[in-house]
């Protein structure tokens, strides 16, 4: 179950990640070789292992290309929700200890009011296109090496909850090791659950801020953990779920679920709930629903 970087060598033109909506496709190659360039960056600011960095992003590549910079960095990343306000980002990006935030000109309404909320930040940037007081993302990383920085490090989310009982708690777990290719302790389990193998294209059609895609596309299932899988990603902001048969999905209500072969005809489950009760024991799934925010979070901050 490999980084995508031992991918790249082996695949380096299959296809990592493919945009729903665009079909722009992102290479195993291009991955490690843009993830490089945004851990060189880092590198170059002055962001070292055990920092941290916070992004606003709609569903895109960057959003991912971004995450695999700072998961090999050994920085610590913080995907804000796109439907927070300025108070409520400010407070994360505040809270989390934030030194460096991304943002996107799609969802730069935001973006430019935590400006001068959002105290501690020191580097503001920002992808397809810029406004005042940001730098472009994409011309700051092109001006980088594609080459790996000499001290890889395992970096790892810090996820907010959605704060509807107060202001918005983080959850963080340490890294299990800090080898870049430590896979997350749930890998095994959760493949096998879900039956992913090196031919599965896991679709994300939720926010990818949110935990469970979050997970699911860096912690260690999918691209890259098992060699040669790829993800496909819903472009915008909101959630889209299917349900149907195996290798069918068909649009349902607000949830990805995955159709287990043993289930009753008709029947699915809910991979973001199953997601969230393997990960959190003391947490319950919610039938059909959402996770509630007066579940207990372990490890909340």
């Amino acid at each position: 179950m490999p980084h995508p970087s031992i991918t790249a060598e082996t695949y380096p033109h299959k296809a990592a990640i493919i945009m729903g909506e665009s079909g722009e496709i992102v290479t195993y190659k291009q991955l490690d070789e843009r993830s490089n360039q945004g851990a060189q960056l880092f590198r170059s600011l002055g962001l070292k292992s055990g920092d941290h960095i916070s992004m606003m992003l709609e569903n895109n590549r960057e959003f991912l290309e971004i995450v695999w910079a700072a998961q090999r960095s050994g920085l610590i990343f913080t995907p804000v929700s796109t439907h927070l306000k300025k108070e409520e980002t400010a407070y994360i990006l505040k809270n989390c200890g934030a030194k460096l935030f991304i943002g996107s000109l799609k969802l730069a309404e935001v973006a430019e009011q935590v400006l001068s909320e959002a105290t501690g930040v020191e580097h503001f940037y920002m992808v397809g296109g810029i406004k005042p007081g940001f730098e472009s993302w994409e011309e700051a990383t092109d001006a980088q090496p594609m080459t790996r920085i000499d001290d890889e490090s395992n970096g790892v989310p810090m996820v907010y909850s959605s704060g509807t009982t107060g202001q918005p708690k983080g959850v963080f777990v340490p890294p299990a090791d800090t080898d870049v290719n430590t896979p997350h302790p749930l890998v095994g389990s959760m493949g096998a659950a879900f039956g992913f193998s090196d031919e599965t294209v896991y679709l994300s059609p939720a926010p990818l801020y949110h935990a469970a895609p979050t997970a699911l596309q860096h912690d260690g299932y999918l691209p890259g953990r098992y060699h040669g899988n790829n993800g496909a990603v819903r472009a915008g902001t909101g959630a889209q779920a299917y349900r149907g048969a195996p290798g069918d999905p068909q649009p349902v209500g607000a949830h990805y679920v995955y159709p287990h072969a043993e289930a009753a005809p008709g029947s699915a489950r809910c991979l973001r709930c199953e997601f969230h009760a393997v990960c959190h024991p003391r947490r319950r799934p919610v039938p059909g629903g959402d996770q509630g925010e007066n579940d207990r979070v372990v490890g909340a901050r």
